[in-house]
């Protein structure tokens, strides 16, 4: 077989630049068109030119795809990623084992599990895939076989991303189920009934998948050029539209309402604290208290929540915006930066989740602390030095701080 020659650009409107990041793959050990080959691709934003010349073969054939690695992703995603990944496993874990004890079966708590379930696995899906893509990299590049590359495109984009949307609209049914929580107190626990959630979850689990299965009926292995990539085409309809679909119902109004309801919340929140009174000076003081740990919890959520959300919301609106008036995009490092910064930043705030709970709000803690205790208990029964009557003592008046009236135990569901 003959050598073939390649140079890799990348094209932005009229202008051509050339890629010196990256090192260029050994186009020798792939079979090419006869002549030269123009292939348009787009990768993350950008257009890749691809040219092959001196070539013996008159038919495309790859058996390996190459996908570009840049210098900031390879030993973070390894390390950081996966760090990043267990603990927040781990913190959900404990979010879950917390939430599923009888003492806090709530439907707002309920919520908060699932919530942190699809967090959970919107990183731990992604870990095979990426190890194996992170760490068979050399000089820039990696080269994969279709089935890893198909692999590593659906866990990257399909799963995690469908459980990512998931763990979004459940962030707002949470809201709006603390929405009618502080609105109609009275009413709340027989419009949101534990069955009527678990459906609301399963709904929102299969739209989810749903929303997301363009890219079931997409090849990423690209056989006519040799990478591993997600192309859009030129011009730009079905992927478009998919991204349209997405930006609207995954991002935009999710974080128009949620936004709105915690204003909403908040205002309500503090109109009851200042108008109605307890009947009695500690009730008063506990209904006040309540209040403001209810409305900090729900501000802290949904700062939490909104911080990397309205950012990429953002990004893709302006990046589907130029790519249909034809202007320049990012070029594919600061493209593949950008989404980096932002994967990083949602395992960050699912992890602060559970430092919410552990900081604001009392019933977590002292559940967590009698779950604890008792594990020791069990584990090192001769030298367990809390006994049982103390685990129940301890838990029994942590229980009797969300019974002082009716409103009050409303209130002590949002905390």
């Amino acid at each position: 077989m003959s050598h073939t020659s390649s140079s890799f650009e990348i094209h932005h409107g009229s202008d051509f630049l050339p890629e010196n990041e990256t090192s260029e793959p050994n186009s020798s050990e792939y079979y090419v068109l006869n002549g030269s080959q123009d292939s348009h691709l787009l990768h993350s934003g950008v257009i890749l030119h691809t040219f092959y010349e001196n070539s013996v073969h008159d038919y495309p054939f790859y058996s390996e795809f190459f996908y570009p690695l840049h210098d900031f992703e390879e030993k973070i995603y390894i390390y950081v990623w996966t760090f990043l990944v267990f603990l927040t496993a781990f913190a959900n874990v404990l979010i879950v084992a917390v939430f599923v004890r009888k003492s806090m079966r709530t439907t707002t708590n309920l919520i908060l599990l699932f919530i942190a379930i699809s967090d959970s696995l919107t990183g731990l899906v992604t870990l095979p895939t990426y190890i194996h893509v992170f760490t068979s990299g050399k000089l820039g590049w990696v080269r994969l076989s279709e089935g890893w590359c198909e692999a590593y495109m659906i866990s990257k984009f399909y799963i995690s991303k469908a459980f990512h949307t998931v763990s979004i609209w459940q962030t707002l049914l949470l809201g709006v189920q603390r929405f009618f929580c502080v609105w109609f107190p009275f009413k709340t626990n027989s419009w949101f009934t534990t069955r009527r959630t678990l459906s609301a979850v399963t709904v929102i689990t299969i739209c989810a998948f749903v929303i997301h299965s363009y890219h079931l009926n997409t090849k990423k292995a690209n056989k006519s050029n040799g990478f591993c990539q997600w192309t859009i085409e030129d011009p730009c309809v079905k992927s478009c539209t998919f991204l349209w679909i997405t930006l609207l119902l995954v991002n935009i109004l999710p974080c128009l309402m949620l936004l709105v309801l915690t204003i909403l919340m908040i205002k309500k929140l503090f109109h009851r604290n200042i108008r109605k009174m307890s009947f009695s000076a500690e009730q008063s003081r506990e209904r006040d208290q309540q209040n403001k740990r209810a409305s900090t919890i729900v501000v802290c959520i949904a700062i939490i929540f909104l911080i990397p959300e309205i950012p990429y919301g953002v990004f893709l609106l302006v990046t589907v915006l130029r790519k249909h008036s034809g202007k320049e995009i990012l070029p594919l490092r600061e493209n593949r930066l950008f989404h980096f910064i932002y994967e990083i930043a949602l395992l960050l705030c699912f992890h602060a989740n559970f430092w919410v709970y552990i900081i604001m709000n009392r019933r977590f803690r002292d559940e967590l602390k009698s779950m604890f205790l008792e594990s020791m208990r069990k584990l090192l029964p001769k030298r367990a030095t809390v006994n049982h009557a103390t685990i129940s003592m301890e838990t029994s008046q942590s229980h009797s701080h969300s019974t002082k009236g009716t409103d009050v135990k409303e209130l002590s569901t949002l905390v």
